[in-house]
């Protein structure tokens, strides 16, 4: 579980630097199969409130966390590979994705939104 802002920034930068999509840990990537997260479609395809697309951000980005927190891994160039990695961001530009991860950096409140969506999309450890 990422439980430190400090933590939260590096592993959304090591996002942004991303791939194209989420990769199970292995240390040989030969072996890996592809995983894609997606966040859950709207209801209506129309344009997207601004409360929807950082809902799709938070979730997807929440879920992808979670997915690599959970992995073992044995390589540490897996692992961050694995956290550079970028989910898909159903209907969301890639314009789109990029402000709301320079937001996660650069505001503290929606920083502590997305760790508040990690805790509940992992689970707390007791």
């Amino acid at each position: 579980m990422i439980r430190s802002r400090a933590l939260l920034a590096a592993a959304v930068l090591a996002l942004a630097a991303g791939l194209s999509a989420c990769g199970n840990s292995s240390d040989n990537a030969e072996d890996n199969t592809t995983q894609q997260m997606t966040a859950p479609k709207p209801t209506a395809s129309a344009s997207l409130t601004a409360d929807r697309r950082e809902t799709i951000f938070l979730d997807a980005t929440a879920a992808h966390l979670c997915s690599v927190q959970s992995q073992v891994y044995t390589d540490p160039s897996a692992m961050a590979s694995a956290y550079a990695s970028r989910p898909i961001y159903t209907d969301l530009s890639t314009d789109q994705v990029e402000t709301f991860q320079q937001r996660v950096i650069s505001d503290a409140a929606f920083a502590d939104r997305l760790t508040q969506r990690i805790q509940a999309t992992c689970g707390t450890a007791k």
